[in-house]
């Protein structure tokens, strides 16, 4: 869904990946149904869906009493099969919010860089010792074999 796929996959790989202070919430899943996974940064909620036509994605900002204020969601289309995301309403939430997505891409980039980066050293390691084993016992039949 145009709009929601991107946002969707980021806060999903945020979470997973214990990034951008996520938390998960219940908060929101009374508008959305059990389906939807609900993640709160300080006081805005992202919700996360899926449905026969793919991913969806919506914000909301809490109230000082836990009530939610919907900011992005469905903008046109037809729900379900054409719809499109954007911002239901526009404030000074827009650039903090979007700075923060921002961001937490980069740190995605970033985390992920670095394990791949740990994941080649140890690989490395595990190479040079299988590398040191292999010449101990090449030794060893050298010395049976002659």
């Amino acid at each position: 869904m145009e709009g929601a796929t991107k946002y969707y996959w980021l806060i999903k790989r945020a979470y997973s990946r214990g990034l951008g202070g996520l938390a998960k919430t219940a908060l929101g899943y009374a508008k959305h149904g059990g389906g939807a996974e609900c993640y709160r940064k300080d006081n805005v909620l992202f919700v996360v869906a899926e449905h026969a036509r793919g991913e969806t994605f919506f914000i909301y900002l809490i109230g000082d009493d836990d009530s939610l204020f919907e900011v992005y969601g469905v903008t046109g289309g037809h729900r379900g099969w054409t719809e499109t995301y954007g911002w239901l309403r526009k404030g000074t939430w827009v650039l903090p919010i979007l700075k923060y997505l921002r961001d937490l891409e980069a740190e995605i980039r970033r985390y992920d860089m670095d394990k791949a980066e740990a994941q080649r050293k140890k690989e490395a390691e595990v190479n040079r010792v299988i590398g040191v084993k292999v010449a101990e016992f090449n030794e060893k039949f050298r010395e049976v074999s002659l």
